[in-house]
């Protein structure tokens, strides 16, 4: 029995102690990226996100998404998200903010790629689903395809479940586009 309870309260102490040292760790890649430390705060969240018991492990891939981001390779960051949205066991809200943000930030991919990962946002009743389809009103206008873009405006203003603030939004790029 004294085993035993030893065991179980060493346990308890180390995986603690684990957990206080993944914290330190996330919270210092975060500051080296605050800190405009790019290439270091990218080695951090790597192995942070390379851990499977790390409790940080999804987070520390939008911060590896980020720091490649902000290092201009714009490649790794796709693939940092993609390794999150297509990751099962991540919550399906965290794939959709992840696919998001690599459409958003992602200059160097087609229309039909960028529009191809957004679909299943698109395709599907989520919290993020009107924000997916404000982003592709912008690859309409980003690629050039005002006709698109303002008859997907016209679809999105008339949804009776809009936001207020999304509305003005709305209002305000359809007035600009419809004009031209």
């Amino acid at each position: 029995v004294i085993i035993s309870i030893s065991s179980y309260q060493g346990y308890i102490s180390w995986n603690e102690k684990k957990l206080n040292e993944n914290s330190e760790e996330f919270f210092n890649a975060l500051e080296n990226l605050e800190n405009k430390k790019f290439s270091k705060s990218s080695q951090i969240f790597l192995k942070s996100s390379l851990e499977q018991n790390s409790g940080y492990k999804t987070l520390s891939l939008f911060g590896l998404a980020e720091s490649n981001f902000k290092n201009g390779k714009i490649k790794e960051m796709i693939s940092n998200y993609k390794s999150i949205y297509t990751d099962n066991s991540i919550d399906s809200y965290y794939k959709h903010l992840a696919r998001i943000l690599s459409v958003m930030k992602d200059d160097v991919s087609s229309f039909e790629n960028l529009q191809s990962r957004l679909k299943p946002i698109l395709n599907n009743p989520s919290k993020l689903q009107m924000l997916a389809a404000e982003v592709e009103i912008g690859l309409f206008i980003r690629f050039n395809r005002l006709d698109k873009a303002i008859q997907s405006l016209k679809t999105l203003l008339n949804r009776p479940d809009i936001t207020y603030e999304q509305k003005n939004r709305l209002d305000l790029i359809n007035k600009v586009y419809s004009s031209n």
